[in-house]
């Protein structure tokens, strides 16, 4: 009975497996085939040039360096949104007044749009009327920074912006795994003595660790993909102190109209960030596989 259910949920499965896997070659297929061309949109030939392309991207410091600050971006708004996340979801994980009302004014940053939510950002960040450099200066801590146009300050200014969309959608993810914990090893534990933190350490994390783990996994690669945010609120600047890969591929693409360059650019990087993330999270599964 029951394979006769996985054959019969197979058979609705494959339709939508066959459009995406012909979709993603069709796409992969193309992209290969725009990097060993020369495409300028302001040229009206197109040539054949190999890996001339990728040779240059091998030389290209610019490139190597947006792909620091990707990482750089990616790895500290993660790492910060599951702390976040997971304090908020072991908050809330409890019953008082207001609890649901709560957990759905949690949710209103992850809603809102990239575009919009850098926008607001923006705001808060003016030096001059910015609702942040305001409070700072009621506290004493200088009310003239100028947040999206300090180097310094650039890169740590986008993260928060991140953070705070972000973090409600890891919430929700460990919310979801704290809410479908069995309450019996808490129990067996606190009857064998165990303090508030030993639970913590030696059951509730280590149930929830398949909720990090997809929340982890599913936040760093959208944050790898972040262009909306860095677009709106620094556009790369200052000083190419926000600018991440997705930003130098656009410039390439849609300021300097290489449109081959570009796709080398995405296409290189993609494979590297991508054998990055299996590496970890095969890494992941393996330590926990032997445990």
């Amino acid at each position: 009975m029951i394979k006769q259910l996985r054959n019969r949920a197979l058979y609705w499965i494959m339709p939508v497996m066959l459009i995406l896997g012909i979709m993603s070659v069709v796409v992969m297929g193309y992209s290969i085939y725009m990097a060993v061309q020369d495409i300028n949109l302001v040229k009206s030939v197109t040539s054949f040039v190999g890996f001339d392309n990728f040779v240059a991207l091998f030389h290209d410091s610019r490139a190597w360096a947006s792909l620091w600050r990707t990482f750089v971006f990616s790895v500290s708004a993660t790492g910060i949104e599951l702390l976040f996340g997971l304090g908020l979801a072991l908050f809330l994980n409890r019953q008082f007044a207001g609890r649901k009302l709560v957990r759905t004014l949690l949710l209103i940053p992850m809603i809102m749009t990239p575009v919009v939510s850098g926008l607001i950002w923006r705001v808060f960040y003016d030096p001059n009327a910015g609702i942040i450099n305001y409070y700072m200066g009621v506290f004493g801590l200088g009310s003239k920074h100028n947040w999206l146009g300090s180097m310094d300050l650039a890169m740590i200014s986008v993260i928060i912006a991140d953070v705070w969309q972000w973090t409600p959608f890891v919430f929700l993810i460990l919310a979801a795994g704290l809410d479908a914990m069995p309450n019996e090893p808490l129990e067996a534990a606190e009857v064998d003595g165990a303090s508030r933190i030993q639970r913590f350490i030696h059951v509730v994390l280590p149930l929830l660790a398949p909720s990090l783990l997809i929340a982890f996994l599913l936040r760093i690669i959208d944050s790898v993909k972040t262009f909306d945010i860095i677009y709106v609120m620094t556009r790369g600047g200052p000083s190419l102190a926000t600018e991440t890969t997705n930003m130098y591929a656009y410039i390439q693409g849609f300021n300097n109209f290489n449109i081959s360059y570009a796709t080398v650019i995405n296409l290189t990087i993609t494979v590297i960030i991508t054998f990055i993330f299996t590496m970890v999270y095969n890494k992941l599964n393996g330590s926990k596989a032997r445990k």
